[in-house]
């Protein structure tokens, strides 16, 4: 289940010519916050962030600009990504009926997303400020040539967090800090439910916002182990039906 606060996203992507492994998982190899959050100044202060319905875009529709420097090659592959991502939530997918919509922006935009090369990947969480929020997805790396990769940076774009940070976690995994590299313990923080909401869906093993069982190891051993051993965590591949579901619930579209 996905978590949605007013946070800050960066990634830090591996190159292009590595495996699409659940070791890969570019979000797990950054040394930011939760690995791929980068909070902002008024976030540090208040220790993390608060859930807001501000953070929602306004009837689930994202202005976006795709900057030049990206070659025609991958613009396609992150508007696919995009478009991917609206049928997937549609209720309608073979219609014109969309939950969320990503779109061109217009002079007449304030907030919108602006898509620009840059080192490793990253999207601020939820709608923060005017003018072009970035989502950095570097250039030959699996930013741009994972389409699931793009879309976890698209659905942090929509408000949401990460899986293992909800307030029920420990009901469904362990963390075995032992195995936890020092000084990235942080990135297994828990939150609690005066500040986040899961939409009254359940835990997600599936989800593509989940880290992976590795996720900042010191010694290859698992650092996230399943209280279910027969479920794999981690996998980005596409959404999970739970995931399809609770970006629906957030935008009303159910």
């Amino acid at each position: 289940m996905l978590l949605y606060l007013s946070l800050i996203s960066c990634i830090t992507c591996y190159p292009h010519q590595r495996s699409l492994i659940e070791a890969d998982n570019v979000e797990e190899i950054s040394g930011d916050f939760e690995g791929d959050i980068i909070l902002a100044p008024d976030t540090i202060y208040r220790g993390i962030g608060v859930k807001s319905p501000l953070a929602r875009w306004p009837n689930g529709i994202v202005p976006y600009e795709i900057l030049s420097e990206y070659d025609a090659y991958d613009q396609a592959k992150i508007v696919a990504a995009m478009r991917r991502l609206e049928r997937l939530v549609s209720l309608n997918p073979h219609g014109q009926s969309f939950c969320i919509r990503f779109r061109p922006k217009t002079d007449d935009d304030n907030y919108f997303i602006s898509i620009k090369n840059g080192s490793g990947c990253s999207s601020f969480v939820g709608r923060v400020f005017e003018g072009g929020q970035p989502v950095t997805l570097e250039m030959k790396t699996y930013c741009v040539d994972r389409e699931a990769t793009i879309m976890h940076e698209f659905i942090h774009a929509l408000g949401f967090w990460h899986e293992q940070s909800r307030p029920d976690r420990d009901d469904y995994i362990t963390i075995d800090f032992s195995n936890v590299r020092p000084g990235t313990e942080h990135n297994f923080n828990k939150y609690s439910i005066e500040l986040t909401d899961t939409l009254n869906l359940p835990y997600d093993y599936n989800s593509v916002m989940h880290y992976s069982k590795t996720a900042f190891s010191v010694n290859g051993s698992p650092t996230i182990i399943t209280k279910d051993p027969n479920v794999w965590i981690g996998q980005r591949n596409t959404l999970s039906a739970n995931d399809i579901q609770e970006i629906r619930r957030y935008y009303n579209c159910i």
